[in-house]
């Protein structure tokens, strides 16, 4: 999915925090949406916020933006900071929902359209989710084992650790977080499990690094990193709902109508770059990355790959 403000991306492999309202690439993305007076623009993951801002702004009194989000929590967050927004000055209307950015069109039928002119996806976890131990996405403080973005889904991690066999563990463990030593904690799991559930973001941290050969836990990057990003990206099906959304973004933009993709995983940019080659015209020959001065005030924008294409004419 589940990218953008530091209010999305990854966590920082040194478990570092950054402020919440700090959108990334803000400058890149704006000149690759190339807004406008009177654009009807879909920001499909709105997190707090941070672009969408800057958006309203752009597109002025006559546009409309439209937010779509998975948790119902950063809505919230995203509904202030868009009403900050339009106290500020002409900012555009505002039409948030609580839904995955696949359905991006249900969103656009409440305001009457069925098409929209830029659509912005910006991939990943939100700092707002990070930096909360209750939603159980970080090692960095200890709380429930949930990660799901949408807290009404039926299956949080720990639910899926207490019941996934050891090979399709290992499998998703090296698939989705590129973890050399898959098998090593796939293993332990099911050994832990047989003892005692598996339920706590601590418990899970200590188990990975205690399942590593010494060699292996030194390093920049924390042990349980790939771990929890494999199970967060396998809990709420991050790739399958990318290309649910890169097919929505495609049918409901204008002909000409621009799509912007920030990932921050190679699987997720790999997944882009194969679409808006097959149904866009590309404007960026290669992705757009962050700038050494914005990475040294925001590390978490050091994995950060912008795409952006324009809707052909002959997409049915």
């Amino acid at each position: 999915m589940n990218g953008g403000d530091t209010d999305r991306g990854s966590e920082g492999a040194d478990g570092s925090r950054q402020p919440v309202h700090r959108p990334v690439l803000l400058a890149e993305v704006l000149a690759h949406l190339d807004l406008r007076s009177g654009l009807v623009v879909v920001d499909g993951t709105v997190g707090a916020g941070g672009h969408a801002r800057a958006i309203v702004q752009s597109i002025g009194a006559a546009g409309v933006l439209v937010g779509l989000d998975r948790d119902s929590e950063i809505l919230a967050a995203a509904r202030a900071a868009l009403a900050e927004a339009k106290e500020a000055g002409a900012a555009a209307g505002v039409s948030l929902h609580h839904l995955p950015h696949a359905r991006m069109h249900e969103a656009l039928a409440v305001i009457g359209q069925s098409r929209c002119d830029r659509v912005l996806l910006d991939l990943g976890v939100s700092s707002l989710q990070l930096d909360r131990p209750e939603r159980g996405f970080s090692f960095m403080a200890d709380g429930p084992l949930d990660m799901r973005m949408d807290v009404s889904a039926p299956v949080s991690a720990a639910d899926w650790l207490a019941s996934v066999d050891e090979r399709t563990l290992a499998d998703t463990l090296y698939r989705l977080g590129d973890e050399r030593y898959s098998r090593r904690i796939a293993r332990s799991v099911v050994d832990v499990r047989r003892r005692t559930p598996i339920v706590r973001t601590g418990q899970l941290a200590d188990l990975v690094v205690h399942a590593l050969p010494g060699a292996a836990r030194g390093g920049r990057i924390h042990p349980a990193t790939r771990t929890f990003q494999a199970i967060r990206m396998h809990v709420n099906d991050e790739l399958g709902e990318l290309e649910r959304g890169l097919e929505a973004a495609r049918r409901c933009l204008r002909p000409g109508g621009r799509l912007v993709v920030i990932s921050f995983h190679s699987h997720e940019d790999r997944v882009v770059k194969h679409y808006l080659r097959a149904h866009f015209d590309v404007l960026t020959k290669k992705p757009v990355e962050a700038m050494p001065g914005e990475v040294h005030d925001n590390p978490r924008a050091r994995s950060a790959k912008l795409r952006c294409g324009l809707r052909r004419e002959d997409v049915a």
